[in-house]
């Protein structure tokens, strides 16, 4: 096994900061086996942290989620050494999110190689949108976790894996209260600690940036709708704010309309004086959004810089980055995270059979290698039957037309436009034929298609649609200190 890194930005430079952890955020510190000496390490007088963040999601959600911990664990052990002072990383899981549909699913590979996909059972259309930190994990989890355990190759990393998963994913606890604790035991031995912002201490801490979020609603919603539109951003204008309320239709956008602030979806109507009693009152009901979050992060926690992937990045950079001044805030830098596809022996044997590289075939993103290893497995008489046919059309089209031009000039187009139509009969005949050497499933093809699944599945970064269960009931604690080295060259080289 072997992990690509692959090009990402440069670490930005980083400073110290004056702010320092405050103890009374402990208890959203997510407790682990192994964790205690992380924990004591940010109790360090002088203690910064270097933060990540993602939603929780289903067996601990894509693999990026792991790669953004440890480049955020890689990050804080350069700093330390810069510094010589204790900083600690620190992955934030967004509990408050309430997309279930991207929280509920997860994707491994199973014993052939092959892509398995599974998902909790949808929420209804009626149902309240509830941040993940109130969705419960229903019955159906057991299911999730058989056809797991049924799919992986078996042995004791395969065991170990669906015990490790069976302590946090099960009936009676929620989706956040199981990926935080799942992710806190995974990462325990590389010293990232996981931070639960939905916990009640938190919840209070930030209820005063929140409060002033919703002071200055009217200006910061101004403020960014006069920014260059974002393609892919969060959306801003029409009197939106940065705040999110739950209500009895779920977690909800509040938007201000000059004199009251209203839940987009229930209705509720409140006064600036009404929204802030509440939130005093209950701050649980309370929670920041994509904008904000990253500025309430940087109010509460020492963090001296975030660990974002290229989406984060557009709108942190493009959008976010104007919230900080207007609330009082210092900016943390954020930082482009690494990346990178996990490389397994097999994968090599087969990238060398088909005389390819990684590079061609995470590159191939319109299947012209795959094309081309069918037409390897092509019968010789059926490729030079079709190479034949092909130039009996370009030679004998090019004698009509000169025959045609003497006979009428206009007759020469009329006679092109026919031997292109012959020309994409060839084609056709082409595509015909290899559609049916994808059913025969020849070597060639077949390997390259497990290769494909195996290392960019569904034609998207591995990293992306795989789990980490998938390489963890596979290799164990190896694949973990494999992307850990990886991730430490990245930031050692920033």
């Amino acid at each position: 096994m072997r992990i690509l890194s692959h090009p990402v930005g440069v670490v930005p430079p980083l400073a110290p900061r004056p702010l320092l952890w405050d103890r009374a955020l402990d208890p959203a510190l997510v407790s682990a086996p192994g964790n205690a000496a992380a924990v004591e390490w940010l109790h360090r007088p002088d203690a910064l942290v270097v933060t990540t963040g993602q939603q929780p999601g289903l067996f601990t959600g894509p693999l990026y989620t792991i790669h953004k911990a440890l480049a955020a664990g890689a990050l804080a052990q350069r700093l330390e050494r810069q510094w010589q002072r204790p900083v600690v990383a620190l992955l934030w899981v967004a509990g408050d999110d309430h997309d279930w549909t991207e929280a509920s699913a997860a994707a491994w590979l199973d014993a052939e190689g092959r892509l398995v996909r599974w998902q909790l059972p949808a929420r209804p259309a009626t149902a309240a949108q509830l941040p993940m930190y109130r969705e419960a994990v229903p019955l159906e989890i057991e299911e999730g976790l058989r056809l797991l355990e049924d799919s992986l190759p078996g042995g004791p990393l395969r065991d170990a894996t669906i015990t490790w998963l069976r302590r946090h994913y099960h009936s009676g606890a929620t989706l956040q209260s199981a990926a935080t604790g799942a992710l806190a035991e995974l990462l325990a031995p590389f010293g990232v600690l996981v931070f639960d912002p939905t916990h009640p201490v938190m919840k209070a801490a930030q209820a005063p940036l929140l409060s002033k979020a919703l002071e200055q609603a009217a200006a910061l919603d101004q403020l960014l709708a006069a920014l260059p539109p974002l393609a892919g951003g969060v959306a801003v204008g029409g009197g939106a704010t940065l705040v999110c309320l739950e209500t009895t239709a779920g977690r909800e956008r509040l938007v201000f309309d000059g004199s009251h602030f209203r839940a987009r979806r229930s209705g509720e109507q409140f006064t600036l004086p009404e929204i802030q009693s509440l939130l005093n009152q209950s701050p649980e009901r309370f929670s920041p959004n994509a904008l904000l979050r990253p500025v309430v992060e940087a109010a509460i926690l020492p963090t001296v810089g975030y660990v974002g992937g290229p989406g984060e990045l557009r709108y942190l950079n493009a959008q976010a980055s104007a919230l900080y001044q207007p609330l009082g805030v210092w900016r943390q830098p954020p930082v482009p995270r690494w990346s990178g596809t996990v490389v397994e022996a097999w994968a090599d044997r087969l990238l060398g059979r088909l005389d390819l590289t990684l590079e061609q075939l995470l590159g191939d993103d319109d299947g012209v290698l795959g094309r081309e290893l069918l037409r390897r497995d092509l019968p010789p008489r059926i490729g030079d039957a079709l190479a034949t046919l092909g130039k009996v059309i370009e030679e004998q089209g090019s004698n009509l037309r000169e025959v045609g031009r003497a006979l009428d000039p206009v007759l020469d187009r009329a006679i092109e436009g026919r031997q292109r139509k012959l020309a994409h009969v060839v084609a056709d005949l082409q595509k015909l034929v290899e559609r049916h050497l994808r059913k025969r499933d020849d070597i060639a093809w077949a390997q390259y298609r497990r290769l494909r699944t195996g290392l960019r599945p569904q034609d998207a970064p591995q990293e992306r649609v795989l789990c980490a269960p998938s390489f963890h009931a596979r290799h164990g604690i190896p694949w973990l200190e494999a992307i850990a080295e990886a991730a430490r060259r990245w930031a050692t080289a920033g």
